[in-house]
């Protein structure tokens, strides 16, 4: 009963459409989640870039795909896998609750976690007005003021979705300059409800039971203000899921999968795609173009090793 042509780690954008292609390859196939269908577009406001659809929430795009996938018929389960074990022409996956899948390919689209500061009060303070997620949280700053650390297109977009809610937002970037794009920085800016201080890191997160304030240090002065905020939102980059293939040596020194244009690792059998590589561009389009990728050279890796078993 757990066994499989092809299981696919992540029920992310790659993820999905990694099962949509090998699902219509007649492969066996078994997505594995953790979380909610979707990964981090669950928790994304809108998108706007992804060709056909015009502007959508992160939650809409998510429901679209997995809905697609269970009309043609992928099997789904929860599971938080724990180890990866190559066996040669089979593959074992095993899960936190104890189950044990055979399959014949994997296909790896775990995505990242958020990185911290590591600034004291960080962990502490963490649902206590600390958090990495603007949708899941912006309400309970309604009329506000709060922090957001960053300058990437995460913490700007993110920075304009929350100014809809908040009374004031204070954005501190340890570069002087932001790293987001025009069209962001553009519209964050046009809220009038911004302050950018760059240049500047995180020296502490304040409070007892509740977040008060924010410590930072200007990089090269290494002057130190006080910023009073009620809600802190840290989006400074992310750190590959992969603590489970650790053993594989697949991985790079920062813990992304290493893979060829193929999106092959160096074990054959095994895939990597999504936001789990090391890439220039993470995009929901650009993890479902990987998991097509991926889906495809699976299901030629299947068909080979099919006629080898026979």
């Amino acid at each position: 009963m757990n066994n499989y042509d092809v299981i696919i780690v992540g029920a992310g954008p790659g993820g999905m459409t990694a099962a949509l292609y090998t699902q219509r390859a007649n492969l066996k196939t078994l997505m594995l989640e953790k979380a909610a269908p979707g990964g981090k577009m669950m928790t994304t406001y809108e998108v706007e870039n992804y060709t056909g659809l015009g502007k959508v929430t992160g939650f809409e795009i998510s429901e679209k795909m997995f809905n697609h996938t269970q009309e043609l018929g992928v099997e789904y389960k929860y599971g938080d896998v724990t180890k990866i074990i190559d066996l040669g022409d089979y593959k074992e996956i095993h899960t936190a609750s104890g189950e044990i899948y055979k399959t014949k390919a994997v296909i790896i689209g775990t995505g990242t976690i958020p990185r911290g500061t590591d600034a004291p009060g960080e962990t502490r303070l963490t649902g206590r007005g600390v958090s990495w997620c603007a949708i899941c949280d912006g309400a309970f700053f309604k009329d506000l003021d709060i922090v957001v650390v960053g300058g990437g297109n995460s913490a700007i977009e993110e920075a304009t979705y929350l100014s809809k809610i908040v009374k004031h937002i204070t954005v501190v970037n340890i570069l002087e300059t932001l790293q987001a794009d025009a069209r962001a920085v553009e519209e964050a800016k046009a809220t009038n409800k911004m302050d950018f201080l760059l240049g500047y890191e995180i020296v502490s997160f304040n409070g007892d039971q509740q977040l008060k304030s924010v410590t930072i240090r200007h990089a090269k002065t290494k002057e130190t203000q006080e910023i009073m905020a009620e809600g802190a939102f840290v989006f400074i980059g992310q750190i590959p899921e992969t603590e489970f293939i650790k053993d594989l040596g697949i991985t790079d020194k920062w813990g992304y999968i290493e893979v060829n244009a193929k999106m092959a690792t160096k074990v054959p059998g095994i895939y990597g795609i999504g936001d789990v590589l090391d890439k220039e561009l993470r995009q929901i389009i650009t993890a479902a173009s990987d998991g097509s990728i991926a889906a495809v050279e699976a299901s030629k890796y299947i068909n080979e090793l099919n006629k080898k078993l026979s």
